[in-house]
């Protein structure tokens, strides 16, 4: 924490002395401008559609392996131990095959999101560099995250972008 306050201190130095070469920054919070744009919108309510068929389709897996396990257990003592193991046998693969289910589920899940997000992204991030640009930044910074760099006096470009992508 101290080296970093050492480096932050030289960085602030430095740059008070480089006025003829001062960069112009500038920031905005992206994680809030991607929420309110109208096609994350939408992406998340597709999002919310497949997870609720997803979520459908594994419970019904889950109740089917259920009702088996419940008949098979009530009928164990009136069948015989070849029919018992077979249904033993049965009943692994029932569950091999939910968590292949589950783990195919997340997989999709995680594709459709990213097939969903990205074009949302690169659009929110070329309007970013076009209003800096148009406004003759040279670095924008993300103000999001706890771990980015927030530039409190540099301006804020969420009204711009905003405007750029025509919301």
């Amino acid at each position: 924490m101290r080296h970093l306050k050492l480096v932050l201190a030289a960085l602030l130095l430095w740059m008070g002395t480089t006025n003829a070469n001062a960069q112009k920054i500038a920031h905005i919070d992206v994680q809030k401008i991607m929420t309110e744009m109208p096609e994350f919108k939408a992406g998340q309510a597709q999002l919310k559609k497949l997870y609720t068929t997803y979520q459908k389709e594994f419970k019904e897996m889950q109740d089917a392996y259920q009702a088996k396990l419940k008949k098979y257990q009530d009928e164990s003592k009136t069948v015989s131990e070849q029919e018992n193991q077979r249904r033993v046998k049965e009943l692994m693969e029932m569950e091999k095959n939910i968590a292949k289910a589950q783990q195919d589920i997340q997989a999709e899940a995680q594709k459709k999101e990213v097939e969903l997000m990205k074009p949302i992204q690169e659009k929110l991030l070329k309007a970013i560099k076009d209003v800096a640009k148009e406004k003759g930044y040279d670095y924008v910074f993300d103000s999001s995250g706890p771990t980015n760099l927030i530039v409190a006096n540099g301006p804020d470009l969420y009204a711009d972008v905003r405007a750029k992508l025509g919301f």
